[in-house]
């Protein structure tokens, strides 16, 4: 059915004329607007592809860190180490237990 009803639009299409519906002064300003518009809007937004770059399998393998990032991480590690043993609970050292005889 949706065939049909498409070719039916594409034969009222033909038959339409162009002319005539350009003839008027507003559809002629109308067009030109649209256009400057359109051209406006594509120069504000730049580059924008309609595509996703390959990465590959999506399981692919994240990216070593670098050397700055790396060293930020080791000291913020060794720093958590520091602060958990000396806040962490208090050593207690305990001798043997002593057993006595009642």
């Amino acid at each position: 059915m949706s065939k049909i009803l498409l070719l039916f639009l594409c034969a009222l299409m033909l038959l339409l004329e162009p002319a005539a519906a350009l003839a008027s002064p507003a559809a002629e300003t109308a067009a030109t607007a649209t256009t400057e518009m359109a051209a406006s809007i594509s120069s504000r937004i730049g580059h924008r592809p309609n595509y996703k770059k390959y990465r590959g399998n999506s399981r692919h393998k994240p990216k070593k860190l670098g050397v700055f990032r790396r060293w930020k991480l080791y000291r913020k590690a060794k720093r958590k180490r520091a602060t958990r043993a000396t806040q962490g609970h208090p050593s207690i050292k305990v001798g043997k237990p002593v057993r006595t005889i009642k």
